[in-house]
């Protein structure tokens, strides 16, 4: 009888992974375990019930033998679910849209690589279909974490080239989402060698009208904020602000002066973003050559939803 005890705890034994891949779901916590074992967090941002690509990377790579193996010594690993669930424990969906939003995070899936501090080093975004794939880019975000851990022990020009260094390694899609990084580089850059602190200007520029917008119930004190905006823009937040103003007035045209004044601030816009091509221009001013004819059509859709 002992015999077979002992012969199925050894089966047993052979087909349970020695480690098995625990994924929390606190923040803090993950941090302090990271530190404590010289570690760094990953952090699967996902949809668990509705994001396809998400559940597939979890079937492909995470939730894979290889990918445990491969994490065990490496990650302390955290899901920051949003799911569909009506269930879903309410206080976790709080805390969990808390750090979507802290760390930039729009789109699904996301896994990033933070440091025991919260900084973020890297990852990636969407899906990968293999653990080969995926630790080539989280291998890249080891690494710029190992520049963030040195530039701690590190002060002015040395830390300043250290941190800047990791803030370039990132990829260039999650570098927007390196808030607290690009503001130690700042401090340390009172002249602005790297241009990112006129970057920050432009963003919270941005930022600005775009809460000033969602304040506003009406068309003309939409028109307000924006031409309010457009006064004091950066050059690099102009199309955007004129783009804007062509949409709202388009949307709320009452006559076909309403209709010239758009497509003038259309203009105006594509004239200011260097990713318009000559065939985007001709395309717009093919479609607006008639400001008559886009007014009775937009007439024609304001009839058509009542």
């Amino acid at each position: 009888m002992y015999k077979k005890l002992i012969c199925a705890a050894f089966m047993l034994a052979t087909v349970v992974p020695a480690w098995a891949a625990e994924w929390m779901t606190d923040l803090e916590a993950a941090k302090a375990k990271a530190a404590a074992e010289n570690k760094v967090v990953l952090v699967d941002f996902t949809g668990s019930d509705w994001c396809g690509w998400c559940i597939r990377l979890r079937k492909a790579v995470l939730d894979t033998p290889e990918f445990e193996a491969y994490a065990k010594d490496k990650f302390v690993l955290m899901e920051v679910d949003l799911p569909q669930n009506p269930k879903f424990d309410p206080a976790l969906r709080a805390r969990n849209e808390k750090i979507a939003e802290q760390y930039g995070v729009s789109g699904f899936p996301t896994i990033m690589v933070l440091t025991p501090q919260g900084e973020l080093a890297g990852g990636f975004n969407g899906y990968v279909s293999s653990v080969a794939a995926a630790s080539e880019k989280l291998n890249a975000a080891l690494a710029t974490a190992e520049l963030l851990r040195k530039a701690e022990s590190q002060q002015g020009a040395e830390k300043l080239d250290s941190l800047l260094k990791a803030y370039r390694s990132l990829p260039e899609s999650m570098q927007d989402c390196a808030l607290s990084l690009r503001k130690s580089i700042i401090a340390l850059d009172p002249q602005d060698t790297t241009g990112l602190a006129r970057l920050q200007k432009i963003e919270d520029q941005r930022a600005a009208f775009q809460s000033a917008l969602g304040s506003v119930t009406t068309q003309a004190e939409a028109l307000a904020v924006l031409d309010k905006a457009l006064a004091d823009a950066y050059p690099e937040n102009k199309a955007g602000i004129l783009q804007a103003k062509f949409q709202i007035l388009l949307m709320g045209a009452q006559s076909v002066d309403d209709v010239k004044a758009a497509v003038e601030a259309g203009r105006a816009a594509l004239d200011l973003d260097p990713r318009i091509t000559p065939a985007d221009r001709q395309k717009f001013d093919a479609s607006f050559a008639d400001p008559e004819a886009v007014f009775k059509r937009i007439q024609k859709l304001r009839a058509q939803k009542k």
